[in-house]
């Protein structure tokens, strides 16, 4: 600690300051009901930041203690490489998250908007923040179309086709405009029936993906492995911004399911 320079002092508490503020971020989704894999491993990967490079004495004496034994060398240069790599993997995915988001779509493209959970108590908020977004673009794009696709699951007491043609209707879109995908029940569904509306009815196959922006490179994966065709651009939802994080952290690992098993 007494040899740091004093660029490196100040490079381990930047880190360790944003660190602290993912973690809280992180760890504020669950009052909303929001426990999965993004935030789970999100707390994780900051709490080991905050361990490294905020309080750097504590971390330097407990590598001391574990380079003692062979034990304690596998399990502090196993941990410190797993996250490691994690946080390069990450950094990497979410650049290409943040290309995907600045995709933009032709004029007037036949907007396609992947649905989301329908609660009791009406969209969710992410549901809303898609349908915000979809009710902006067909506003400002006159002559463009849309496809809305989500079935109803066990748990939603309307389909997500049928929630968001409701609030799309009354936002003053033209129901002529909306035409209605309602069996999907994931986003590869929503695309490859969307595809099937769009060929059937003579839309026009220039496509504006509307979903969150931490869900574009996936959906772009998507086209691209169906084979779907057309220029696609993104329509960036508007997302709460303490759910990004979290749902971002979860991308990188749903990511390489899309690529390696479907």
């Amino acid at each position: 600690m007494q040899n740091e320079s004093k660029a490196f002092k100040i490079f381990r508490k930047i880190i360790a300051v944003t660190a602290f503020l993912f973690f809280v971020v992180f760890v504020s989704g669950i009052p909303w009901g929001i426990v999965n894999i993004g935030n789970i491993v999100g707390s994780l990967l900051c709490a080991w930041l905050i361990f490294v490079f905020g309080i750097r004495s504590k971390y330097l004496a407990l590598k001391e203690k574990f380079k003692k034994n062979l034990f304690g060398k596998i399990v502090l240069y196993g941990i410190n490489t797993c996250f490691t790599a994690l946080l390069c993997y990450g950094l990497i995915v979410t650049g290409l998250m943040a290309i995907s988001c600045a995709k933009q779509p032709s004029k007037n493209a036949t907007a396609i908007v992947l649905g989301a959970q329908v609660t009791e108590n009406g969209p969710s908020m992410m549901l809303e923040g898609r349908m915000k977004s979809a009710v902006k673009y067909l506003q400002e794009n006159p002559e463009a179309k849309a496809v809305l696709t989500g079935g109803q699951g066990s748990n939603e007491p309307m389909s997500e086709a049928q929630a968001m043609y409701d609030y799309i209707v009354d936002a003053g879109i033209s129901p002529d405009r909306l035409y209605m995908e309602d069996k999907a029940v994931n986003t590869g569904e929503n695309l490859a029936f969307s595809e099937e509306i769009i060929k059937a009815n003579g839309l026009n196959e220039d496509k504006a993906i509307v979903t969150d922006g931490f869900h574009q490179l996936r959906a772009d994966i998507i086209v691209k492995q169906q084979g779907i065709s057309g220029d696609v651009g993104s329509v960036n939802a508007d997302t709460f911004p303490l759910f990004i994080p979290t749902f971002a952290v979860r991308e990188w690992f749903a990511l390489p399911y899309q690529v390696i098993f479907r």
